[in-house]
Formats: C-alpha cells, sequence, structure tokens
C-alpha cells in the first residue's frame, strides 16, 4: 500500500513480490555494469540465472518497466 497526496494504491502481495523483485534486478543489473568493460550478455544471463528467468528480453522488459515507474514517482514528487 502506497500512500500518495492524490490517491491510495493497492497492491496485492504477488505485485508487490514482483515489484520487490523487479528492482533487485534493476539495481544488480545497474551495479555489475558500472564495471567497466563489462559484457552486457554476461550479466544479463547471471542475472537469468540468479532470478530463473528464461528469456533475455524477459531482463530487459524488468529494467524498462522499473526505470519508467522510478521515473513516474520521481515526477510525481
Amino acid at each position: 500500500l502506497r500512500m500518495d497526496a492524490q490517491q491510495m494504491v493497492f497492491r496485492t502481495h504477488c505485485q508487490a513480490e514482483r515489484e520487490k523483485r523487479d528492482l533487485a534486478i534493476f539495481n544488480e543489473y545497474n551495479e555489475l555494469m558500472s564495471v567497466e568493460s563489462q559484457s552486457v550478455t554476461g550479466v544479463t544471463e547471471h542475472l537469468m540465472k540468479k532470478y530463473g528467468i528464461h528469456s533475455q528480453s524477459t531482463i530487459y522488459v524488468i529494467r524498462k518497466r522499473v526505470e519508467e515507474r522510478l521515473k513516474r514517482e520521481e515526477e510525481a514528487v
């Protein structure tokens, strides 16, 4: 449950867990990619194995989804 000045946002337990996992993937990806000469494919494959994800495009979609959510939250403040 997140309270904004204008509205209340209700999340199911599953949604909250997914957002938590997605944020962890986003943060770990960015941390690993901050290393000079890091392999995008290597980082993506590491995250896929760690989080049980079977598609590279899923990692990409998760990163973009979190990026958009953080951008929206930043604009709301």
